[in-house]
């Protein structure tokens, strides 16, 4: 259940051009999307490169905040491990500025009940240390908050349409199903 299809979507580049840039047979392709071959080191090198690229035109085309130094996708995100803070980054930079002032965030629930939002980067890198952890061995991990009693939280990545520091006045709408492939059920509001 890796992400390279889902990126691929969220990159705007169809199959035939992903196959001009990187070395492969469309059913090779198609057995690395569906786990069926694992990809070489050399395959997610030229991905993570070619859906970085597109990723930075996107953001590039509506930008209204100051461009990130790096754009590059990690492999982790490629194989539905995890996201670094340089993902996190090269995804808000793509999408926020065509939102129109909306932002990605990850958002943590309690028995349905939004309880914690990590909108920023610093937020990113204190909350999970640069790196969240998708899955472990197939299966989508909670959040466990070691300092707060190891309290565990059900997470998503959600799009603000409203953004407040009083949780109850945020609007938002899951989009996780849009940036990872999962099992997760769709939050809702």
């Amino acid at each position: 259940m890796n992400n390279i299809e889902k990126i691929r979507t969220l990159t705007d580049l169809d199959t035939h051009t992903v196959l001009e840039t990187v070395p492969m047979r469309i059913d090779e392709y198609k057995a690395v999307c569906h786990e069926k071959t694992a990809a070489s080191v050399s395959i997610l090198e030229k991905l993570s490169l070619l859906f970085s690229e597109q990723l930075d035109q996107k953001g590039s085309q509506v930008a209204s905040t100051k461009h990130p130094i790096h754009i590059r996708l990690s492999a982790d995100y490629l194989l539905n491990l995890g996201i670094t803070i340089s993902d996190w980054i090269s995804l808000k930079w793509a999408f926020e500025s065509a939102w129109h002032g909306e932002q990605l965030a990850v958002a943590f629930f309690i028995d349905g009940n939004l309880e914690r939002l990590v909108v920023t980067s610093e937020e990113f890198v204190e909350a999970f240390a640069g790196y969240l952890i998708l899955q472990t061995n197939g299966q989508f991990e909670p959040y466990i908050d070691e300092f707060n009693d190891n309290q565990v939280y059900d997470w998503r990545l959600v799009r603000l349409t409203q953004y407040s520091q009083q949780l109850s006045e945020v609007n938002w709408q899951d989009v996780t199903a849009q940036f990872i492939n999962s099992t997760l059920p769709v939050m809702n509001q």
